[in-house]
């Protein structure tokens, strides 16, 4: 038939050399199919129902909008000088492509993977509208709901779904999967044939389910692992209240348990994650029991750097809170050993029969003092041993100020120990500001400040001397503090003042023991257990605010530096004697204990 590009052919025929493939959303041909197809057209001797093509502006050429598969077999079986019969229309992309996926649709359908594809472009070529996309493919917005959901699965897997190598069923339920896991899920799936009912069993083992999770769930509700998302489109799901992403599910999960260990940062001075991975040790400590360690130990626990409770990231339990845990198991084991030889010297542990475990008497946690002579004691937790000694430091540079002669003294010491490099240019500079005033300029040159210097009023000379050994309190190592604040007698007393401060280190298990320990848990009575109870800030307000407690030079034994003798030769006898910890210095071992 001889025509042109620009005209429309009377005779509705085409050779099948002037036609050319189209945008065709179908990529996969049945062999089967094409074969039954070229033995119908045998048996007719010609194409019956005409194809749908459309001009490509400029040639003589025809594209295939719909009816490829016609195409391909009438040129197998009549070649390419055939007189194929067509319609011809003038038609835009997003035209034909409706046009094409309708036609596949109803004919010979087009895989689920290839309808998916067709959707997603018709959906951006009408700008996100879905039943504006749905109704230009003459389908119900639910199907194409259905059909963009398949897209959360993979290349691989829709491959395998418009190869016909899975079916429908696979891809719905690994569209669930995360994409990292859905083309190993593939592998195993064709390497064994596996069916879709028992697809559906594995997957389910792997899944959590949202009613046991332990973190908000209003975030999974549009999430594509959701299985509630698939049982709402799909044939095949693992059904409503699934998270299909094990690892994610895990992370919220972890992320909720560190919330909640968070939130008891306040309450003990250690919070334990436990994991299944970590194999730690820890143990519970109580008054009483099995492993009691008495009530004077246990309050003394409380304010321990080791004393907390473990948070479960475990299977079944993940968020629970086990308190009062030690974290200590030598410390734990040797203070059960004391309170149990404290009970049986008092009589409260009834002696062991025939080999048998001993009867224990109930214990109501008071053992008789001369029974044992083990002091309650704790572990300091870091911030308060280090707030400590910016205290001493602070407390031994004002008693430097206030004895003159011993100031002489120290400064002496300093000079023929090689220790004058001890002295703190900042601090001294600070406390010179307060006695003459600011300087004018700060200077680091010798010469300069030497001129500054002779300026000063004789009046202020001899505070200035004794700022600069109080300067060296700041300097000096933890052992010199040490053997400082015992030359100096300081008296904890005079210095140390009850405030937010100081209370504002301590958890609410420390705080609790050092309620205890200074009687502000007695003095309080009922109230104390009221005050516990609230949040920290209002529990320190309360122990600042208990009527008729001496808070003046009442100091905590967390506060007061050890007492040794003031002789020089004792101080170094003693010095010496230090024992020096893996990792520490034996004057950091001397203070920091």
């Amino acid at each position: 038939m001889d025509t042109s590009a620009n005209s429309v052919p009377t005779n509705p025929t085409l050779p099948l050399s002037r036609i050319v493939q189209g945008k065709n959303p179908r990529t996969y041909f049945d062999p089967v199919e094409m074969a039954d197809l070229r033995a119908g057209l045998r048996a007719a001797g010609h194409v019956i129902q005409p194809i749908i093509v459309r001009p490509i502006p400029g040639t003589d050429l025809y594209e295939i909008v719909a009816g490829e598969r016609r195409w391909r077999a009438a040129k197998d079986v009549f070649g390419d000088d055939y007189d194929m019969p067509v319609v011809i229309e003038a038609l835009n992309d997003e035209e034909a492509e409706a046009i094409a996926v309708i036609e596949n649709h109803y004919r010979a359908p087009m895989s689920h993977a290839e309808e998916a594809h067709a959707a997603k472009r018709q959906l951006l070529r009408h700008k996100g509208d879905k039943e504006e996309a749905a109704a230009s493919l003459g389908w119900k917005p639910e199907l194409m709901e259905r059909r963009l959901a398949l897209l959360t699965c993979t290349p691989a897997v829709l491959e395998a779904l418009t190869q016909r190598q899975i079916q429908l069923g696979h891809a719905e339920l690994l569209a669930g999967v995360p994409p990292d896991k859905q083309d190993a899920v593939l592998t195993g799936v064709l390497a064994h044939k596996v069916p879709v009912g028992v697809l559906k069993e594995q997957l389910g083992r792997f899944a959590r389910q949202l009613a046991a999770a332990i973190f908000d769930t209003a975030q999974c509700s549009a999430c594509p692992h959701n299985s509630a998302r698939q049982a709402g489109l799909f044939d095949e799901s693992l059904g409503e209240g699934y998270c299909q992403h094990p690892t994610h599910y895990d992370e919220l999960t972890l992320q909720a348990v560190e919330a909640k260990a968070q939130g008891l940062r306040d309450q003990y001075p250690l919070v334990q994650i436990v994991k299944a991975t970590d194999g730690g040790a820890y143990l519970p400590v109580a008054a009483d029991g099995e492993l009691g360690v008495g009530a004077a130990q246990y309050a003394a626990c409380q304010g321990c750097a080791s004393f907390g409770c473990a948070v479960s990231a475990l299977p079944g339990s993940y968020g629970d809170v086990t308190p009062s845990q030690c974290f200590d198991a030598a410390c734990h084991t040797l203070k059960v050993a004391a309170w149990r030889k404290a009970q049986r010297e008092s009589g409260q542990e009834a002696p062991a029969k025939s080999g048998k475990t001993p009867a224990k008497r109930k214990s109501t946690g008071a053992v008789n003092p001369a029974a044992s002579n083990a002091q309650p004691s704790n572990q300091t937790p870091q911030r308060v041993k280090d707030y400590r000694v910016a205290q001493w430091r602070k407390w031994a540079a004002r008693e430097l100020m206030a004895q003159p002669e011993r100031n002489r003294r120290v400064m002496i010491a300093l000079t023929r120990s090689g220790h004058t490099g001890d002295v703190r240019t900042i601090e001294f500079g600070a406390a010179a500001k307060r006695i003459v005033g600011p300087w004018a300029v700060e200077r680091f040159d010798f010469a300069a400040i030497l001129s500054e210097a002779e300026a000063i009023d004789a009046q202020h000379l001899e505070q200035l001397m004794l700022a600069v050994t109080a300067s060296a309190a700041f300097g000096v190592g933890l052992r010199d503090l040490d053997a400082l604040l015992n030359y100096l007698e300081v008296d904890e007393g005079r210095h140390f003042k009850w405030n937010a401060e100081f209370l504002g280190l301590f958890t609410l298990s420390e705080l609790e023991s050092l309620a205890g320990e200074v009687g502000l848990k007695a003095k309080m009575g009922m109230a104390f257990k009221l005050a516990r109870a609230k949040k920290k800030g209002d529990f320190i307000k309360s122990l600042l605010a208990v009527p008729g407690f001496a808070y003046e030079g009442t100091v905590p034994a967390v506060m007061q530096y050890p007492r040794r003798a003031v002789s020089a030769a004792s101080i170094v006898q003693e010095s010496d004697d230090l024992p020096v910890a893996s990792g520490e210095s034996a004057e950091e071992e001397a203070l920091a204990a």
